[in-house]
């Protein structure tokens, strides 16, 4: 009886270190968690606010999608976040435009002069 005891007062103290360990882990990526959760909103909006501006401003697809990552790092920025791999942004600006592309045909864009 002694030794179940033992094992299962050895068990709880590692599961109880396991738990702590991965809580730590969690509290300390909140924030990283909090910056994905807030871009895939933010890059779909940009999306949007660069197609828009080619309506009446000729832009390459380039240009606008450097104008949709400037505005999602500028959003952050003014949030208080700090992005260091912005490759990040440019990813989920491309899947924000392939996941609106029919949306965004509503808006003509202005043709090269």
């Amino acid at each position: 009886m002694e030794t179940n005891e033992l094992v299962v007062t050895v068990l709880a103290t590692i599961l109880t270190a396991v738990i702590s360990y991965c809580g730590h882990l969690l509290a300390k990526n909140s924030q990283a968690l909090t910056i994905l959760r807030a871009i895939e909103p933010l890059a779909k909006d940009a999306v949007i606010a660069a197609q828009k501006l080619g309506v009446t401003k000729y832009m390459t697809g380039m240009a606008k999608k450097n104008h949709a990552v400037k505005v999602v790092v500028q959003a952050l920025s003014n949030a208080g976040f700090t992005i260091a791999d912005e490759q990040v942004i440019k990813n989920a600006v491309e899947k924000a435009y392939a996941q609106q592309r029919d949306l965004l045909k509503q808006y003509p864009q202005k043709k090269e002069d």
